[in-house]
C-alpha cells in the first residue's frame, strides 16, 4: 500500500504536467476524462516496464548490454511522458486566439510573484519527490539530496545567462535542472549533477524559443521543452555522469539509457 500510494502521486503528476501546456483553451470534463485514461492505462504501462520489469524488457536489456534502463525518480517515466503527451495535446488543440497571425503577440506572465512562488513550492517538494524515491527512510540517500540541489543550481545559472536574466527563464531553469537529474540523482557525482542541470537550463531556454517562435507551437508554460526535452536529456545524462569513469556509482550503460529514453 505504501508503494501504491507513492506511485499514485507520481501518476498524478503526469496530467498536471500536461495541463500547463494546454492552459486557457481546454474544456474541463474532456481533460478529466483524458487524465483518467493516462493515469489508468498509459502511465502504468510504461512505468510497469521500467520500474516493475514487466514484459521482460528490462531483463532483455540487462542480458544484451549488461545493465537495465536506470530512471531513479522519473526523468523519463514521469516527466518525459508528460512532456511528450503535452506536445500531442498542444498540437491537437492549436494555439490560443491572438497568439499568432498578422496581429499575433506573445502573452506575458500575468504575475511574476505567483510564478516565483509556484516554482519555489515545486523546488521544495522536489526534495521529497527525488529523495523519497528510495521508498523507505532507511534507504534515503544524501547523494540524491545534494545532486538535486546542484542540478537546480546549474539550471538556474544557465537559464539566467542564456535567458538574459528573464525571471520566467530563471525560475523555470530551476525546474529544468530538477527534471533532468531525476533519472540519475542516485548514481551521479555531484559535479555531474551540476553539469546535467546546466545543460538542462540551456535546453529549456533554447527549446522554448524554438517551440514558440520558430515552430509556432503555443505551449503555454513550455511544458514540452521543460519536461519532454529536459526529461529526455536526463535519461541520457544518467548513462553519462553515472559512469564510474566520470565519478559516478556505475551500474549504468550509455547505450541502454539512450535506447530506453527514446
Amino acid at each position: 500500500l505504501v508503494r501504491f500510494f507513492f506511485l499514485a502521486t507520481f501518476a498524478a503528476a503526469v496530467p498536471a504536467i500536461i495541463s500547463g501546456g494546454i492552459a486557457e483553451r481546454a474544456k474541463f470534463w474532456p481533460q478529466v476524462g483524458l487524465a483518467s485514461l493516462i493515469v489508468g492505462l498509459i502511465y502504468p504501462f510504461s512505468e510497469g516496464i521500467v520500474w516493475h520489469g514487466n514484459y521482460g524488457i528490462q531483463a532483455a536489456l540487462t542480458s544484451l548490454f549488461g545493465a537495465p534502463f536506470h530512471d531513479f525518480a522519473g526523468s523519463i517515466v514521469v516527466h518525459a511522458l508528460g512532456g511528450w503527451l503535452a506536445l500531442a495535446a498542444v498540437l491537437t488543440l492549436g494555439p490560443r486566439t491572438g497568439r499568432y497571425g498578422p496581429h499575433g503577440r506573445p502573452f506575458l506572465p500575468s504575475s511574476i510573484p505567483w510564478l516565483g512562488l509556484g516554482t519555489w513550492m515545486l523546488c521544495i517538494g522536489w526534495f521529497g519527490f527525488n529523495v523519497m524515491s528510495a521508498q523507505s527512510t532507511a534507504a534515503v540517500s544524501g547523494l540524491v539530496a545534494i545532486n538535486s540541489l546542484l542540478a537546480m543550481v546549474g539550471g538556474i545559472v544557465a537559464a539566467a545567462i542564456v535567458g538574459r536574466a528573464d525571471p520566467g527563464f530563471v525560475h523555470n531553469g530551476a525546474l529544468a535542472g530538477l527534471v533532468a537529474v531525476c533519472a540519475g540523482s542516485d548514481v551521479m557525482h555531484p559535479i555531474g549533477a551540476l553539469l546535467t542541470g546546466v545543460v538542462a537550463g540551456i535546453i529549456f531556454v533554447r527549446g522554448f524559443h524554438i517551440t514558440q517562435e520558430r515552430l509556432k507551437i503555443d505551449d503555454v508554460l513550455g511544458v514540452w521543452p521543460l519536461h519532454g526535452l529536459c526529461g529526455l536529456w536526463g535519461g541520457i545524462a544518467a548513462g553519462i555522469f553515472g559512469l564510474e569513469q566520470l565519478g559516478g556509482m556505475g551500474g549504468v550503460s550509455p547505450l541502454v539509457q539512450i535506447l530506453g529514453s527514446l
